[in-house]
């Protein structure tokens, strides 16, 4: 069976059915190896014409990327051995009820020492609840908080992340995420009561300088562009986190980016906050392998930070530090490590199961009431 290198474009749900019409399991099994292989290779191929064509039509690009110099890898590993390097990571679990959302945050912490690796762990638990004067009040509310819950406690594990892994002794510091990720910078509904304990604790993070915040690489065209050209144990800087937030806070055509929702006050509170820390942090898009991920960094800091991550992703793992094509992942060991714990001790489908089974014991008709129509299918 020929397979062509290159379906032709399409631009609706018709035309797509039209090139790739429904089949029965049988034939869409059929030669369906060879049809994965010829678009892996197809795409494979289009990379590295993608690569060329970049590095052509901007000569400048080149001589942006850069390495770690050798003694930053040297001071790395050295760190990783003799100093104390500490990362963070969480989980949250939120399990809706007829009075509001019953959620659970776990953070972990793991210092390396050198010598020995510690856990430090910590769990959180708090209700958001619903409150009205009336019937039609309460359900409105709870309407509300349901809706709003996912934010609310993402917000609440991403902070206790950070401010847990600020108060442990380390020399560096490890955060899995921006250092201020989405969820903090929209204040969870409240920005005049929210933002000004964010802002202080991004604040301690860039006068101490010692961290780096790790995360994955969105999918704008500079990130894209910048992407394709690294080769791994590479870096450029991408721009500052100054950038990132006005970008956030005023809104961006080309990206989509709608206007943040603030009041004329938390408007010039979050541009002062702007002006005074933006230009001090650095945004690098960083390989290890070759997957990109972006790097949040002190503008300070930028070649140990670069050499730190390096050092953890690849020579910890037992890798060429320079860079490792063969990687599949490419990331941080300790962050990798602070999440396989966290999701092992802080198991949501645990916590929901323990909801769920004490709802019942305390009554069935209470608890088919607040248990999730879905979590009842036979």
């Amino acid at each position: 069976m020929e397979v062509p290198s290159r379906q032709p474009d399409v631009r609706s749900l018709a035309d797509i059915l039209s090139v790739a019409p429904w089949v029965e399991l049988e034939q869409h099994i059929d030669h369906l190896r060879e049809r994965v292989d010829a678009s892996v290779l197809a795409s494979h191929e289009r990379r590295e014409q993608l690569r060329t064509e970049i590095l052509t039509d901007t000569p400048g690009l080149r001589s942006q990327i850069r390495r770690p110099p050798p003694e930053k890898m040297v001071w790395a590993k050295g760190l990783l051995q003799s100093g104390i390097v500490a990362a963070s990571d969480g989980t949250v679990a939120a399990v809706p009820l007829l009075s509001g959302t019953k959620i659970q945050v776990g953070v972990v912490i793991v210092t390396n020492t050198g010598e020995s690796v510690r856990l430090v762990t910590r769990v959180f638990e708090h209700e958001l609840t619903t409150t009205g004067d009336t019937a039609r009040e309460f359900f409105e509310n709870l309407r509300k908080v349901h809706g709003s819950s996912n934010l609310a406690s993402r917000a609440l594990m991403l902070f206790g992340e950070r401010q847990i892994l600020f108060a442990q002794e380390a020399d560096w510091r490890m955060i899995h995420g921006e250092l201020i990720p989405y969820e903090l910078r929209t204040g969870v509904g409240k920005p005049t009561e929210n933002l000004p304990p964010v802002f202080d604790l991004a604040r301690r993070y860039i006068q101490d300088q010692q961290f780096i915040a790790v995360s994955e690489s969105p999918e704008d065209l500079d990130v894209l562009n910048a992407g394709i050209v690294l080769e791994p144990g590479e870096f450029v800087e991408l721009r500052t986190l100054g950038d990132d937030l006005t970008r956030f806070l005023e809104g961006d055509e080309d990206s989509g980016t709608t206007r943040a929702g603030f009041n004329r006050i938390d408007r010039d509170t979050f541009r002062k906050f702007i002006a005074e820390v933006g230009p001090e942090v650095a945004i690098l898009l960083m390989k290890a392998g070759h997957r990109p991920f972006l790097l949040e960094c002190h503008r300070e800091r930028v070649e140990e930070a670069a050499a730190l991550f390096l050092a953890d992703a690849l020579w910890t793992r037992g890798l060429p530090d320079e860079g490792a094509a063969a990687t599949a992942r490419g990331f941080p060991f300790h962050i990798d490590l602070a999440d396989n714990v966290a999701r092992t001790m802080f198991k949501g489908g645990e916590f929901r199961t323990f909801i769920e089974t004490r709802l019942m014991e305390l009554g069935v008709e209470q608890g088919l009431t607040d248990l999730d129509p879905r979590r009842t299918r036979g």
